[in-house]
């Protein structure tokens, strides 16, 4: 094994990058071959066959990088990787040394350990204790890795990327890991509904409807798109597939897309009793009845209409009224996690100039990094201009002209509809997405 992990170690390539949820980009100018890239910068010798690191949290010069995760033993941080294919576990498992960190300046290892999920897709180097504030680090992932095709093929390039964290010495939520699910605007466990003809919905991302296969009640085809839709022709676009049991291409299936889903859902949901593997516990509480928001130009009052990184939790409703502005204090891989038992709700307003509910992002916050948990079902209303992630336990409705920089998945845990009407859903990062959709 030593033998053929020293004959992969050398070389590095890149084509087009292929964009994810760290949302890094290409460096400038020309790449050298055997010179380390960011993750998510253009590979000269990649292709479909020969994995690449498309993104990573931190991402390459964050000056604003927490010291510790909620939630790690020995108040350790979390360094994570996202590969364009599946990777071999064995050849980027810690004693390899081949995903590593290091202060950048003084080159003293931060030891700890990597894992692999169970897609092989995202590497986690979870540290051994906290970071020190005010250092910058640099981390690094070699050839040496390789994919876990029955042919291994080494990483197409050695990739290198470095940050700085933050002092005083804080401690930040852990990203939020997708899987499968990533790629994914709208997800439906009953069906999808498009209520209107003019204008059409359109979908920058792909689409997964398990176990329920139909479009206004009709069928969707059997090649990744949506059919006839019925016969009031209210077919919505999307620059992307549709993934069922009766289509998943030479990809995943839309059940492992689903049990994604549902992992993703479950790592964000607080526990009754003590906490357990995988739940988000330690949320700061809002206010009985919640209701958050003001008109635009209103003082900014956190916990109502303002919010620093965190985890916030309702026992009943969010319903979000006016303006809300998320503020990632000049870090871009800022987390925001708000959690309610039962339904998120963007009221109906009036199309643009009127008044209308807006979700805005200010000093980095990125709406990849924003995540709204429904215990039930999620509304997003008329002209609203939503931003981050929205998983629900069941339905999702967006009304008339309502559009979404996030992911909207329904059907986490119950029958999940969704319904549609003149609206544009994008996934952020995703080439098709507006350039400001993050």
């Amino acid at each position: 094994m030593t033998a053929l992990l020293s004959a992969m170690a050398a070389g590095c390539g890149g084509g087009d990058p292929i964009l994810g949820s760290g949302g890094a980009s290409a460096l400038p100018g020309p790449v050298v071959v055997g010179t380390p890239i960011i993750p998510g910068a253009a590979c000269p010798t990649a292709s479909l066959t020969i994995p690449t690191a498309t993104a990573s949290n931190p991402t390459d010069a964050d000056l604003s990088v927490t010291t510790s995760t909620s939630g790690v033993a020995g108040g350790g941080k979390l360094i994570v990787a996202d590969f364009s294919l599946a990777m071999a576990p064995l050849t980027i498992d810690s004693p390899l040394l081949t995903f590593t960190l290091k202060q950048t300046l003084a080159g003293t290892d931060a030891p700890g350990t990597t894992v692999l999920n169970a897609a092989g897709t995202t590497a986690t180097l979870t540290t051994a204790a906290a970071l020190q504030p005010g250092i910058s680090y640099t981390a690094t992932i070699t050839t040496a890795a390789t994919s876990a095709a029955v042919t291994p093929v080494p990483l197409a390039c050695s990739y290198e990327w470095s940050f700085t964290t933050i002092t005083p010495a804080a401690t930040g939520l852990a990203p939020i890991n997708l899987g499968l699910a990533a790629p994914f605007g709208i997800a439906a466990t009953a069906g999808i509904t498009n209520t209107t003809t003019s204008p059409v919905s359109h979908i920058n991302g792909d689409v997964v409807l398990d176990p329920n296969t139909t479009c206004n009640a009709v069928a969707i085809d059997a090649v990744g798109g949506f059919g006839l839709c019925g016969s009031n022709g209210s077919t919505p676009t999307l620059t992307g597939t549709v993934i069922s049991p009766l289509f998943s291409g030479a990809g995943p299936t839309s059940t492992a897309i689903m049990n994604d889903l549902k992992a993703a859902f479950l790592s964000i949901t607080p526990t009754a009793g003590p906490p357990a593997a995988g739940s988000l516990d330690g949320a700061t509480s809002l206010p009985a009845g919640t209701t958050l928001g003001e008109p635009t130009g209103a003082a900014m009052v956190q916990g109502d209409n303002y919010f620093a990184p965190g985890l916030y939790q309702s026992l009943t409703s969010i319903l979000i009224t006016g303006d809300i502005t998320l503020d990632g204090q000049g870090d871009s891989n800022a987390v925001f996690v708000f959690q309610s038992t039962s339904t998120i709700d963007a009221a109906a307003g009036a199309v643009s100039p009127g008044p209308h509910t807006r979700i805005l992002l200010i000093n980095g916050a990125k709406a990849s990094n924003v995540w709204w948990q429904a215990g039930t079902s999620g509304t997003l209303g008329t002209a609203a201009e939503w931003n981050g992630n929205l998983l629900a336990s069941e339905s999702i409705t967006m009304e008339t002209g309502a559009s979404s920089c996030g992911r909207l998945l329904a059907g986490a845990f119950a029958a999940g509809a969704f319904v549609l009407d003149s609206n544009v859903v994008s996934v952020p990062g995703n080439p098709n997405s507006p350039s400001t959709c993050k």
